[in-house]
């Protein structure tokens, strides 16, 4: 304890500061809780004598120019009246405690500080809510998250989660670092890093391998590496320094610990793909300390695209258990909304207010804290007009409507959810798109993903005309997890997450503006991460995208998906892929299911929890136990409550029946198929690089032209240059054998195209009709007809066509892909 005596006094106050103050339980507000540990366990205290009035007490609280919180030992007893002026006119972190107080709370107050808040807290001016979303929260005002939190703390737990903005994502990484620092105080030590802050990934200037220095410079001042002196600086790079530096740091004593909490991850993940070289390295310290040093990423879209390639990738441990931060649990919403308020002294008078605000803020905590906050405000002011008599102090309809109807909380309210939709411009198509149908057809209209995609496809062409099925409905997913749209677990379609939400999109008419400039405004933003593809154990890469596989793999649903391909892109490799990506991740079961009998039983068994996924070869077996197959798949599920299953068939070229069936049904084409395709452009970028092949402009364009990006061509030019190791001449030898009948009609006949008369007969119309010339869908099934096929045949052989890549498509064109037709010429 320390006398201020530069401070004013007199005989009847003085003010002091008292130190070493320890918290013993919940102080409700962050003001008498938090603030106080951070100031290092001291609290200004103003001991008052004479039984001063509220207005002359409040008068000498104005005299401490800290401003900060301040509790007041009143050397007396205050009247009734006295209280009421002190609620009314008190402003700021002040809390009371006069002789009548001290005397209940020596009696029932156990001391514990949750007692002394809720009991003086009703006559103080605290407001314990954020107003602006990045403000800072405190533990008192963190509810929820237990499960999520243990996880981030648990050495064997999650190491990546990920949220729309303003979820709670930063202050649960906060907050679990604060628990981990409390195992063991002095040897538990928690570094938050906030990769926004320093500009990485932002441009060219700090790329991913920054990452180094900024952990150097941030991990000196916390004295887990020593500082550098000058006269004995060493060319040491910042990685090797901080490798070696915490290697140092744990050695010194077997009881330290450490966790690295890097937040806002998106741009430094997005940078570093696809080698990903540099979370490699913070994979290797976790590796080379285990149970000793954790690395934690939080972040947004990036992010969350990032844990289907750590799981389909090599650092499969980052997303053993990838964690979804979402709107608050319904309880703990209700906690953050309810538990502040009553120990100000603040009651709602009817539960149905309370609903009123959570399904106003859809249970998320910063739409919770701006609204706290301002209802706060309301209540105070009516406090200071003497509206509300005595504690407890009603909150009532009229109060909710207020700060409902204040327009600064629905502009901030509005900004911080468009933050999101900005994050892609196809997210705002979207939420555009469902947007109008639930302002013109309410809001549980549900759209189907063909009419989605469709009507997205009509506002933006470019955005989604070349955006496949699979890839269409990982945006879908995405925006569940930023809780944007409502879950589609039911499959009855997608709808926004609810009214809430819908407001925030924008009035009716901002949403048919919006609309209205897609075409003209939105920009496409090519990711490497949705087009990368796991490596097979033998080093070639998968035949599906990382995108693929997630929705091969599903989340927790019961789903059926049928994998269309051939043996040019790869059908033989689809079984191995989901094994090798599964092996790397607890908790996931692949079945095997080749007899109908095990098929039926794998269709409705398992355990709550697992993640099980039925693969059923169909290559081997005719067209109607494939018919009967999907037919089983669709109709028995699980009837254990938690149990889900992924039915993933395979079909080749063998079972034209089944393409027939999935592909000239719209519906089904976009919910249940998933081709192999060829490498494009995008992907073939995602291939060189991965494999350290053609990895240049001028090499992509080569191996391009040579490939086609068939996999099969490409598997066969990484197995030239295991003999030669020349680029160029890979590119000129495997050109050479393609010129050749033999290789060019073994690349025909594993590509399907001459698997069916009518397949053949339309193929042989195209190429004959048009050779490589760009030309348009209907003028294709044209040719086709001309050539003696019903339309309804031509149309199916088309789609056929295209699900085999015998086309290149853009946009709305299309052309018989080169290197096939070259080889069909020859064969």
């Amino acid at each position: 304890m320390r006398f201020l005596n530069e401070l004013p006094r007199s005989n009847e106050y003085r003010f002091l500061d008292v130190s070493e103050i320890e918290i013993n339980g919940r102080a409700w507000v962050p003001a008498f809780g938090t603030k106080i540990l951070e100031q290092g366990g001291r609290m200004r205290v103003l001991m008052v004598w004479g039984q001063p009035s509220a207005r002359l007490l409040l008068s000498r609280v104005e005299k401490d120019p800290s401003r900060g919180s301040l509790l007041v030992a009143y050397f007396g007893t205050l009247g009734p009246e006295a209280r009421a002026e002190l609620a009314a006119a008190s402003d700021g972190p002040l809390m009371v405690v006069d002789d009548a107080a001290l005397a209940y709370l020596a009696a029932h107050g156990n001391r514990q500080v949750s007692v002394t808040t809720e009991t003086l807290l009703p006559f103080s001016g605290v407001n314990p809510y954020i107003k602006e979303k990045r403000g800072g929260i405190g533990r008192e005002m963190f509810y929820g998250r237990d499960a999520e939190r243990k996880s981030i703390i648990d050495p064997d737990g999650t190491q990546i989660i990920f949220g729309g903005r303003g979820l709670g994502k930063s202050a649960l990484l906060k907050d679990a670092g604060e628990r981990f620092a409390e195992q063991q105080p002095g040897y538990h030590v928690p570094f938050h890093l906030d990769l926004s802050r320093h500009s990485i990934g932002q441009g060219r200037a700090l790329g991913a391998e920054d990452i180094w220095s900024v952990l150097d410079q941030e991990l000196t001042e916390l004295g887990v590496l020593p500082r550098q002196q000058r006269r004995k600086a060493t060319t040491t790079g910042p990685y090797e320094r901080v490798r070696s530096g915490i290697k140092e740091w744990l050695a010194g004593d077997a009881r330290r610990r450490m966790l690295i909490l890097m937040d806002e991850c998106d741009l430094f993940f997005e940078a570093d793909v696809p080698h990903c070289t540099q979370t490699q390295r913070l994979k290797g310290l976790c590796v080379d300390h285990p149970n000793r040093l954790k690395v934690v990423f939080a972040g947004l879209h990036s992010v969350q695209r990032f844990t289907r390639l750590a799981r389909n990738g090599p650092f499969r441990h980052l997303a053993q258990t990838p964690t979804v931060i979402g709107p608050l649990a319904p309880q703990f919403a209700a906690d953050l909304l309810l538990l502040p308020m009553r120990a100000l002294g603040f009651e709602f008078a009817d539960v149905d207010l309370v609903h009123r605000v959570l399904g106003y803020c859809s249970y998320q905590p910063f739409l919770l804290q701006m609204f706290g906050s301002r209802l706060v405000e309301v209540m105070q002011r009516r406090r200071a007009r003497g509206d509300l008599g005595g504690p407890p102090y009603r909150i009532g309809a009229a109060e909710v409507e207020v700060v409902e109807s204040d327009p600064l909380l629905r502009e901030g309210i509005t900004k911080a959810f468009k933050e999101t939709l900005t994050l892609d411009d196809r997210y705002s198509v979207i939420a555009n798109v469902l947007a109008w149908y639930a302002r013109e057809y309410g809001l549980e209209t549900r759209l189907s993903d063909v009419e989605l995609r469709d009507e997205c496809a009509d506002w933006w062409p470019a955005g989604f005309e070349q955006l496949d099925s699979e890839a269409f409905r990982t945006y879908l997913q995405e925006m569940v997890g930023l809780g944007v749209l409502a879950p589609n677990h039911d499959g009855r379609g997608w709808h926004v997450r609810g009214p809430n939400a819908l407001r925030m999109i924008g009035t009716a008419q901002e949403v048919v503006t919006q609309l209205e400039r897609a075409k003209s405004e939105c920009e496409l933003r090519e990711t490497v991460i949705l087009q990368g593809r796991p490596e097979l154990a033998d080093g070639r890469a998968a035949p599906l995208t990382v995108t693929q596989v997630d929705d091969l793999l599903g989340d927790h649903t019961n789903q059926t998906r049928v994998v269309l391909g051939t043996p040019a892109t790869g059908i033989g490799d689809v079984a191995e892929t989901l094994h090798a990506v599964t092996g790397r991740v607890a908790g996931w079961s692949v079945y095997p299911a080749e007899k109908n009998r095990a098929f039926r039983q794998r269709l409705t068994d398992g355990r709550p929890g697992e993640r099980c996924v039925v693969v059923s070869d169909l290559r081997k077996v005719n067209e109607d136990t494939c018919r009967e197959s999907l037919e089983l798949a669709q109709s028995l599920f699980p009837e254990r409550p938690g149990v889900t299953r992924a039915v993933v068939f395979l079909a080749g070229p063998g079972q034209l029946g089944l393409w027939r069936q999935v592909l000239t049904d719209d519906e089904a084409a976009a919910s249940l198929v998933v081709v192999l395709r060829r490498h494009d452009r995008r992907s073939l970028k995602s291939w060189t690089q991965s494999s350290g092949l053609f990895d240049t402009e001028e090499g992509r364009a080569g191996v391009l032209e040579v490939t086609g990006g068939w996999p099969v061509l490409l598997d066969r030019a990484v197995e030239l240059h295991r003999s030669c190791r020349d680029e160029s001449q890979v590119l000129r030898r495997l050109a050479d054998e393609l010129e050749e009948a033999g290789p060019a009609a073994r690349l025909v006949e594993a590509s399907g195209i001459d698997a069916d008369p009518c397949i053949a007969m339309g193929n042989r119309a195209v190429l004959r009709e048009f050779g490589g010339d760009w030309v348009t869908e209907d003028v294709l099934v044209t040719a086709m007809e001309l050539e003696g096929l019903e339309e309804q045949e031509a149309r199916w052989v088309f789609a056929c066509l295209e699900a085999f890549q015998a086309f290149e498509r853009e946009g709305t064109r299309l052309r018989a892909e080169p290197v096939l037709r070259a080889c069909w010429s020859r064969a």
